[in-house]
Parts: C-alpha cells; sequence; structure tokens
C-alpha cells in the first residue's frame, strides 16, 4: 500500500515537474494573429456570429451522422439473419433523413 502512495505521489511531482518546465520554457507570443480566434480560414470581422458560416457546421454534422450510420451498418452485415428487419428499419430511417436535408436544401454545396 505504500509503494502504491509513493507512485502516485510520484508521478503526480513528475506531471506538474513537467507542467512548470514546459510554461516557464515556452515562448509567449501575444501577437494579433496569434491571439485572435481561427475559423476555418474566414478573417474574424466583427462579430463571431456574423463571420462564421453555418454550412461547416451542418456538414460536419451530416458526416458524424452517417459515419456512426456506417458504422452500424458494419454491425448488422456480420450478425444473422433475424436483425434483417432492424436493418431495413434503420435503412428506411437513414433515407428518410437524407431526403429531409434535400427537401430543406442543407445539400447545396454553395457557401
Amino acid at each position: 500500500m505504500l509503494v502504491l502512495i509513493l507512485v502516485l505521489l510520484f508521478t503526480l511531482v513528475l506531471l506538474l515537474a513537467f507542467y512548470l518546465i514546459n510554461f516557464v520554457l515556452s515562448i509567449k507570443d501575444l501577437g494579433k494573429n496569434k491571439i485572435s480566434a481561427f475559423e476555418c480560414g474566414f478573417v474574424s470581422v466583427g462579430k463571431i456570429q456574423n463571420s462564421f458560416s453555418i454550412h461547416f457546421f451542418i456538414t460536419m454534422l451530416m458526416f458524424v451522422i452517417f459515419d456512426l450510420e456506417i458504422v452500424m451498418f458494419l454491425g448488422v452485415l456480420v450478425s444473422d439473419l433475424s436483425s434483417y428487419v432492424s436493418f431495413l428499419m434503420m435503412f428506411v430511417f437513414i433515407l428518410g433523413g437524407f431526403y429531409m436535408e434535400w427537401w430543406y436544401g442543407k445539400l447545396v454545396w454553395v457557401v
């Protein structure tokens, strides 16, 4: 038990030492470009709400959702035949979501 406490204490001391050494030795550049927000290549002018296009967020969200659905499809493909109904239900929901995105105009690739 004493060895475990000593190892934990040594780890915390080493972690704190490395953190402080990194903080002391790091270069602190406080120029305008260094402290300004970087928003996907847009120049931040004015309020942050006006300079960020929501199109990139929606594209990322669609990618994550469809990526997760691909992973779920792979799980269904390696299972038995009794999961065929759940596969079809999931596929109908995916097609419905894709149709909704098309209907609301979210698949237009114009920024």
